[in-house]
């Protein structure tokens, strides 16, 4: 009989440790995203999620020190989870999906909490 513990793959994921390894910025790399403005640890430029192509564009908000972001275009906005939900195609509730998909993508293991 197995064990939870004998394959690390039924380990759960350890989202805060996820999210203290992986920076919003590190997911706006994957969409190519370029800044057009910077003030502090805030950076503005187009939103990649409704595709918002101006290179002038200020309309999607990061904060790099909290790892947030929002689009005053489109309402969307969360944590860099939620950012990857939506490059990845995902939806925000499919939180593993996202987190594995996240890692793989970037050559990460997976955090587990054991």
């Amino acid at each position: 009989m197995m064990h939870y513990g004998d394959n690390r793959r039924l380990d759960p994921i350890d989202f805060k440790a996820l999210k203290t390894q992986i920076s919003i910025l590190k997911v706006l790399e994957l969409f190519d995203w370029r800044p057009t403005k910077k003030r502090g640890d805030e950076l503005r430029g187009p939103c990649p999620v409704h595709g918002s192509k101006s290179p002038t564009s200020t309309i999607l908000a990061v904060s790099t020190s909290k790892n947030a972001w929002k689009c005053h275009k489109c309402e969307a906005g969360g944590n860099q989870l939620d950012l990857a939900a939506h490059y990845f195609g995902l939806r925000r509730d499919q939180c593993v999906r996202v987190a594995v998909a996240l890692c793989r993508e970037l050559g990460r293991e997976i955090p587990r909490i054991e």
